[in-house]
C-alpha cells in the first residue's frame, strides 16, 4: 500500500479538480467527476460521486475493482493519480455531506481565480452523492513535464 505523507494529504484536502476512472470487464474506461476527496486513518481514501452519475461507475467496480483517481490543481496544475482498489460504496453521513461542500466551495473558489465564473461551476453539481472507499496502491506524479508520470 502507499504511503500519502502530509503534504499529499494537504494537497487532496485542498480545492482540486478530482476525477475517478474506472473500466468496464471488457476494458472500456469511464471517468467521473469526484468530490471530497479525503485520506482516512487506514490510508485508504474516500470520494463522492454524485449518485445521478454513479451508476455506470459502481457497475464498473462491482466487476473491476481497479480505480484510479485523478486529481489536479487549476491553479498550479500539479496533478497526482492515485491507482488502487474499489473496497466499498455507501451513502454519506452528515459530516461528510458538509466535507463535500467545502471541497465544491474550494473548488469553485480556485477555478474563479482562473477565471471562470463560480456560479457555472455550482451548475456542475448535484447534491446526492455516493462515497466509494478504495486503496490506494500506487501513486504517480501527473504534473505536465518532464517528471510526469513517475512513481511517487
Amino acid at each position: 500500500m502507499f504511503h500519502i505523507d502530509e503534504a499529499l494529504t494537504a494537497f487532496l484536502h485542498s480545492g482540486i479538480a478530482t476525477q475517478v476512472g474506472s473500466a468496464d470487464a471488457q476494458g472500456r474506461p469511464q471517468i467521473v467527476i469526484a468530490w471530497g476527496p479525503r485520506l482516512n486513518d487506514d490510508q485508504s481514501l474516500s470520494v463522492f460521486i454524485d449518485t445521478a452519475r454513479a451508476g455506470r461507475t459502481l457497475a464498473n467496480l462491482a466487476t473491476n475493482r481497479n480505480v484510479a483517481l485523478i486529481c489536479a490543481d487549476p491553479i498550479s496544475y500539479r496533478s497526482v493519480q492515485f491507482k488502487g482498489h474499489w473496497l466499498s460504496a455507501s451513502a454519506p453521513n452528515e459530516g461528510e455531506r458538509a466535507w463535500v461542500q467545502r471541497h465544491r466551495e474550494l473548488f469553485a473558489s480556485a477555478l474563479a481565480l482562473v477565471g471562470d465564473n463560480p456560479e457555472a461551476i455550482r451548475n456542475m453539481w448535484m447534491q446526492d452523492t455516493t462515497r466509494i472507499d478504495f486503496t490506494v496502491d500506487q501513486a504517480y506524479d501527473q504534473t505536465p513535464g518532464p517528471l510526469a508520470g513517475r512513481p511517487l
